[in-house]
């Protein structure tokens, strides 16, 4: 995992570096900070007055980056304004796994740090004026991010173990990688969040291979050797696992057979405090 950024008010897609301390000045920035849109499950009374109360929800998040770009004595406004295209390009593909990277540090404080977020360009505007042929170029690039959701950079992995404790300081209900790195072949275990049966938890039945399982969270996706195996998944009891927000110690074991027996395969989780 490499950082890119390295001071406030700069911004990375990919690497392709831009904002402070780049020939790419980035003099407004809409949708980052803020909460993205919210869908609602409220539904309409009818023939009574107000509505019927039901769960809210983020939306992706759309963020606009305003450019001003000039030339200097390397090289024309134009010449960058090329460069801006070729790297922040709008792409066909929006799957997980196609998704870009946007770092970004919009504090010089310890706890502001590098952030990510991973999306995709939607779109690209640019003025076409006299500024534009005398080489003051005003363009503005927009990304969406399905995940509206910001993580500190790089992310943490926990030690591998049957038995593990994960922290979540952001304010957003953050979602780890779990991988499974050795599972034993044709057996039920389960992840818990705790030590009792009520506790949520995952069940699972492996197969006859024992290649690496790994379940992410957020995408709700498993795949073994690289292939879905959602088939692995027996039950749920509390839904897919995450760690709520300002959480320090959040339990995560492997039980083998029963809930509170014996150890079930070692874990290892890749997690991050997660910020919206």
């Amino acid at each position: 995992m490499t950082v890119y950024v390295t001071a406030p008010y700069q911004f990375s897609w990919n690497g392709f570096l831009f904002g402070a301390g780049t020939s790419y000045p980035v003099t407004q920035v809409d949708g980052l900070a803020g909460l993205p849109d919210i869908r609602n499950q409220d539904d309409l009374r009818g023939y009574t007055d107000g509505q019927y109360s039901g769960r809210d929800f983020y939306n992706g998040r759309t963020v606009t980056f305003t450019f001003v770009i000039v030339g200097n004595s390397s090289n024309s406004a134009q010449y960058y304004y090329d460069q801006l295209h070729l790297n922040l390009y709008p792409q066909q593909l929006g799957t997980p796994s196609n998704l870009g990277q946007l770092q970004f540090q919009l504090s010089s404080l310890s706890t502001g740090g590098v952030k990510a977020m991973y999306g995709r360009v939607r779109k690209i505007e640019t003025s076409i004026d006299p500024d534009f042929t005398y080489g003051y170029i005003q363009a503005s690039v927009e990304f969406f991010f399905p995940d509206p959701r910001y993580y500190d950079y790089p992310s943490t992995t926990s030690s591998t173990g049957t038995s593990l404790t994960l922290s979540n300081s952001g304010w957003a209900t953050s979602c780890p990688i779990i991988t499974i790195p050795s599972p034993s072949a044709n057996q039920t275990f389960y992840i818990v969040n705790g030590t009792t049966s009520s506790a949520p938890y995952m069940q699972f039945l492996t197969s006859s291979s024992t290649s690496t399982i790994v379940i992410d969270l957020l995408q709700k996706t498993i795949t073994q050797g690289g292939v879905p195996a959602r088939n692995l998944l027996l039950g749920l009891n509390g839904g897919w696992l995450s760690i709520p927000p300002i959480t320090s110690s959040y339990a995560l074991n492997s039980y083998a057979s029963t809930i509170g027996g014996s150890a079930g395969p070692s874990l290892s989780v890749s997690y991050t405090n997660a910020y919206v």
